[in-house]
């Protein structure tokens, strides 16, 4: 018995992880049966808080406002492309670094959600500096903002909405691996209360030990198989077992998932999130094929704390700057939705790119910006009303004007669209019952409006 423990012990260390969530502290009750076909959700989180005032940017009067709040870093007007069309009563432009997006704008398959972020419910600029709003915990702190953007209700459950949603769709636990975290390391969205997370990295998983779990005849995949298989009556060596047989099984179809398909069709680039998403491309046709029906891949990329030298090529911090992270992002993401059109997947497939706050219209002392609020949000996919910016306004981009929520006239923004209100929009397309939004999302109870209607499928 002895050495059977030593065994599992071991074994919980290797390769590919799975992760069961068992609080049972936030009752989601079922509300149809399994969904049918087959539809994936990848929610890629920029962290550090990316600066999106450098992602969208006026090109009308308002362009004046913009480089005068920020004048030794702003965009000059050529490192700025224009979108087609008039956005939010402005004519807009994106970032140069992005220009590989600007063809999914213009074919309507990539839109952003302006001004996004925590709300506990609707909150006014004049709340804000007047002490009334009710704010979100822990406001402009990196951890906590990333975890409440993903569903976070607090320390009694640390659960988040993928989670909880896919739970709901899935209360017999028969989806085929719903919840994926790709190099991820807060993993908050994809975190269920009962289910298996799979944990997989894209540096090849063929291997746990020494087992080839691509080759059933290897002599020790079938020693681990038959471990997998184990029984006890002890309670805490059942639970390990049951735990190593989910890790064992998950490990070993990702593997087979990765070996069995072909590199997905475009250019993804080099970098880290390259290598994720082009690993997402190519293993998602497997799972259609093997049977899965709702899928959320997860993973949170980039250094976009950006106090200092944000634009200038004197960076000494180690991370790459704005420009360079936000191209890297455009071109895998564009790859991205090459690959998976190419697969038959494009209606199948949504994007969402968020990240945990916005940052400073004015720029700090280092040729940066610091901690904010509201930020945009990007869409993408064919299911995406795309070629849009969703909001009710674009933010004025003058220091202490009308939208300036912070009390030094620093460009602070509050959200017109809270992250719950984004969540649902995506949920109800995975196929999540209007009736089953608040119980998923509980601080959507707070809005009129529970969706912000950028999915037209």
């Amino acid at each position: 018995m002895s050495s059977r423990r030593n065994f599992l012990r071991q074994a919980s260390r290797w390769g590919v992880g799975a992760l069961g969530a068992s609080t049972g502290l936030y009752s989601v009750n079922g509300h149809s049966a399994a969904p049918s076909g087959y539809k994936a959700l990848v929610v890629v989180h920029l962290g550090g808080g990316c600066d999106t005032h450098d992602v969208l940017v006026p090109l009308d009067g308002s362009y004046s406002d913009y480089a005068k709040s920020r004048p030794g870093i702003a965009l000059t007007r050529d490192q700025i492309s224009a979108l087609p069309g008039t956005h939010l009563g402005h004519s807009m432009g994106l970032n140069k670094a992005m220009a590989d997006l600007l063809p999914l704008f213009a074919n309507q398959r990539l839109g952003f959600v302006v001004n996004t972020g925590a709300l506990v419910k609707p909150t006014t600029v004049s709340d804000v500096l007047n002490g009334r709003a009710t704010l979100p915990p822990f406001l402009y702190s990196h951890l906590e903002q990333t975890q409440y953007v993903q569903g976070w209700t607090g320390d009694a459950d640390p659960s988040g909405w993928a989670g909880r949603a896919i739970e709901a769709l899935n209360t017999d636990r028969s989806l085929k691996a719903p919840l994926l975290s790709i190099n991820g390391y807060d993993n908050t969205l994809t975190l269920g209360q009962r289910s298996r997370m799979i944990m997989a990295g894209t540096g090849g998983s063929g291997w746990m030990g020494a087992a080839n779990l691509t080759d059933p005849a290897n002599h020790w995949t079938q020693t681990l198989a038959s471990l997998a298989r184990l029984q006890s009556t002890n309670h805490v060596e059942a639970e390990y077992a049951r735990t190593f047989k989910g890790v064992f099984s998950d490990a070993q179809e990702i593997a087979i998932a990765d070996n069995a398909t072909a590199a997905p069709q475009g250019d993804f680039g080099t970098d880290e999130l390259a290598q994720r998403l082009r690993f997402m491309a190519k293993i998602m046709p497997y799972y259609k094929s093997a049977g899965a029906s709702r899928q959320v891949y997860y993973t949170q990329w980039g250094s976009f704390d950006t106090h200092a030298n944000q634009r200038n090529t004197n960076n000494t911090s180690g991370n790459a700057d704005l420009d360079t992270q936000l191209g890297q992002m455009a071109k895998a993401l564009a790859a991205f939705d090459t690959a998976i059109n190419a697969a038959g997947l494009g209606r199948d497939v949504a994007v969402l790119v968020m990240s945990e706050f916005g940052r400073t219209l004015d720029q700090a002392a280092g040729n940066g910006t610091d901690h904010a609020w509201a930020s945009h949000w990007l869409v993408m996919g064919q299911s995406v009303g795309g070629g849009k910016l969703y909001g009710n306004t674009f933010p004025s981009l003058v220091q202490g004007g009308a939208d300036d929520a912070h009390s030094g006239k620093r460009g602070y923004y509050v959200p017109q669209w809270s992250s719950d209100q984004v969540a649902a929009d995506l949920l109800t397309w995975l196929g999540l019952p209007a009736s089953a939004l608040t119980s998923v999302l509980p601080n959507l109870a707070n809005f009129a409006s529970k969706t912000v209607g950028f999915m037209n499928a």
